[in-house]
């Protein structure tokens, strides 16, 4: 649409306002506002429509070289790219503080993941945004991820073996997590 039909249709929109607010006039600040409202509220729910399911029964093993690393809002994301052997670590990985809701022995290897460069969501917490001083391209790390049900089938990682060993976990499991898709 243009941006002058956008803005009669805004214009519009809020005349038939007028009268239902009372008679009060809303002057350009406010008129900006609701507009910002309605234009924003459209591009959060179309990114977090919170209608994700991510299945905890075949949790994803991902190991390989950052080839991108972003640290900031809504959520942290990373690209690994993931060997065309890779496998399931023969000895289950510590978990930590995710083995009250991980269980390596479900752990997997996608067949559509080998080769490939992943891109994998981390949890919108301090936690995981304070990584960015600590990952860099080139770094190879590990990561259990669980699968949202629903396409697109974003990956958000829950465990994090960084290229030092250290190890980062979510500490419990969220209420989006179900036992199978």
């Amino acid at each position: 649409m243009k941006r002058a039909s956008l803005r009669r249709n805004a214009s519009a929109a809020f005349a038939r306002l007028r009268p239902i607010l009372g008679g009060a006039v809303l002057g350009l600040a406010g008129l900006s506002f609701a507009w910002a409202l309605v234009l924003g509220s459209g591009a959060a729910w179309g990114h977090h429509g919170f209608g994700g399911r991510y299945d905890l029964s075949a949790p994803v093993w991902i190991e390989g070289e950052v080839t991108r690393a972003y640290f900031g809002q809504p959520h942290a994301e990373l690209v690994i790219r993931v060997a065309d052997d890779l496998g399931v670590p023969a000895a289950p990985p510590d978990l930590g503080s995710a083995a009250t809701f991980l269980d390596p022995g479900r752990l997997q290897v996608r067949a559509d993941m080998r080769g490939a460069s992943v891109e994998v969501e981390l949890p919108p917490t301090q936690k995981y945004f304070s990584l960015g001083e600590r990952i860099a391209v080139g770094d190879r790390i590990a990561i259990i991820a669980v699968r949202n049900c629903d396409p697109p089938h974003q990956l958000n990682g829950q465990w994090l073996r960084l290229a030092d060993g250290e190890i980062v976990a979510r500490a419990g499991a969220m209420s989006y997590m179900v036992g199978g898709c």
